[in-house]
């Protein structure tokens, strides 16, 4: 079974996905290497990593969601933010990724339960925003995001002027439960972040196509503009058994249908 491929972005940046599509990267300096996320948890990250780089690894957390943490088990050193702890400390566990990756991945029905990642036994390291990686003529930037989670962060990979976007900003935010902020708490966070925006050219992030235009993050700006005033499509949809608003209508592929890319999925209650 095929668990990861990889693609080069830059001489830098691999990105890595696994086998439910979700996209890590690979960072390399000059003296050492960051794995930004580490993916659903099938398969050795390490022993794949270590195919593509032979500098010694860290990883970073971007957020504690299940197919962001599932390989961090191989690793030594780990960050995240602790903001998203209580989060992490649910998503992680195999009874939960078992369960919740059996119900929406029929792909992987044929990996039994004792071939899951275990969760990651050490210490993980506090991750904060502000806090810059130095991997040896390439630095790594960590901006703090709130709102699919309280502690979402994005990395600004400086000399390459790439962003990672991750699930902090996308073509499908989700703003739906106890972790998530409201919209209103969501819109500053992104108006902060339009702060770095001369900083990069491109915008990666960990699912789907994997790359967004510089336009996105205006784009959902709007869609919290149009959910606060009242002008929102509010499509009804069910989400891991929920029901959401859609903010942006969209077609049978989930693009907009005005053209533009960037949308929110988010409970009523989240919409102040």
């Amino acid at each position: 079974m095929v668990y990861f491929t990889s693609e080069k972005l830059t001489n830098r940046i691999t990105r890595i996905r696994d086998i439910l599509g979700t996209c890590l990267y690979l960072v390399e300096g000059d003296e050492k290497a960051c794995l930004l996320d580490t993916g659903d948890g099938y398969g050795n990250l390490k022993e794949y990593v270590e195919t593509l780089t032979h500098k010694p690894v860290f990883v970073v957390l971007t957020h504690g969601h299940l197919d962001h943490v599932g390989g961090a088990c191989f690793f030594d050193e780990v960050y995240m933010n602790s903001k998203d702890q209580a989060v992490y400390d649910e998503h992680s566990t195999v009874e939960f990724r078992y369960h919740r990756n059996q119900e929406k991945w029929p792909n992987i029905a044929e990996i039994p339960r004792e071939e899951y990642n275990p969760p990651y036994e050490g210490e993980l390291r506090e991750l904060h925003d502000g806090q810059i990686f130095d991997l040896g003529h390439c630095h790594i930037e960590m901006i703090g995001v709130p709102g699919h989670t309280q502690g979402m962060m994005c990395a600004l990979i400086q000399e390459e002027r790439y962003i990672v976007f991750g699930d902090a900003c996308g073509v499908f935010v989700l703003l739906h439960n106890d972790q998530s902020s409201n919209v209103s708490e969501y819109r500053k966070s992104l108006v902060r972040l339009k702060t770095y925006e001369d900083r990069y050219d491109y915008i990666i992030r960990n699912h789907g196509t994997g790359q967004s235009p510089k336009e996105l993050l205006d784009n959902v700006i709007e869609c919290c503009d149009a959910i606060l005033n009242g002008t929102a499509d509010n499509v009804e949809i069910e989400f891991a058994g929920e029901k959401l608003l859609l903010c942006k209508a969209v077609d049978g592929k989930n693009g907009r249908l005005d053209g533009k890319e960037g949308n929110i999925a988010y409970k009523k209650e989240k919409g102040i």
